[in-house]
């Protein structure tokens, strides 16, 4: 009974590789019922592209955008803030100083000089200053004194420079603003 079952198991799969069309060399698949071309390892031509694409296909295809069609055009947006650029401002604030009073008192042992600062930017300003004595006749440095100040917009400040110093003979001295950078303050 065994022997059989096998035969007619073997009537089957030869029916089913008959209609499907497994296993011949070469068939062609126009029915869409599947199955496998061989081309395995002995010689036959090997896989090639497509050989039955429909011909008559149009050539002369159109090439860019029709001229009737109609495009809209958008313009840059515009933005919803506006920008304002931060002031500007000179940095050397020599010009906004005026110097009197260049002296040297022999009861302190010290040169004084006077300086009056007023901010003409539109901003609090920072002042940061520096004052020399220097000798007339060989203009060697007798003393300096450094000034760190913040003036407010359109006010004015007046500052005393001092820098100490022993002399001992007469000495003939000049008092000079030698730098004086501003910048705005953040306070």
């Amino acid at each position: 009974m065994q022997r059989r079952s096998m035969r007619i198991f073997a009537v089957a799969l030869v029916g089913l590789i008959a209609l499907t069309g497994c296993g011949k060399k070469g068939r062609s698949h126009d029915s869409g019922l599947g199955g496998f071309v061989s081309g395995g390892s002995g010689g036959g031509n090997p896989a090639s592209g497509p050989t039955d694409l429909p011909t008559g296909l149009p050539t002369d295809l159109p090439s860019g955008v029709p001229s009737d069609l109609d495009v809209p055009s958008y313009g840059a947006p515009s933005p919803s803030y506006t920008y304002s650029a931060p002031p500007t401002y000179n940095s050397d604030g020599t010009n906004d100083i005026t110097a009197t009073g260049c002296d040297y008192d022999e009861s302190t042992h010290s040169f004084q000089y006077t300086l009056n600062l007023r901010n003409p930017e539109t901003q609090s300003m920072h002042y940061s200053i520096t004052i020399e004595w220097e000798n007339q006749s060989g203009g060697s440095l007798l003393g300096s004194d450094y000034k760190s100040v913040t003036v407010a917009s359109g006010s004015s400040q007046t500052l005393s420079a001092t820098s100490y110093r022993y002399l001992t003979e007469q000495t003939s001295f000049t008092c000079k603003v030698t730098s004086a950078l501003k910048y705005p303050s953040s306070t």
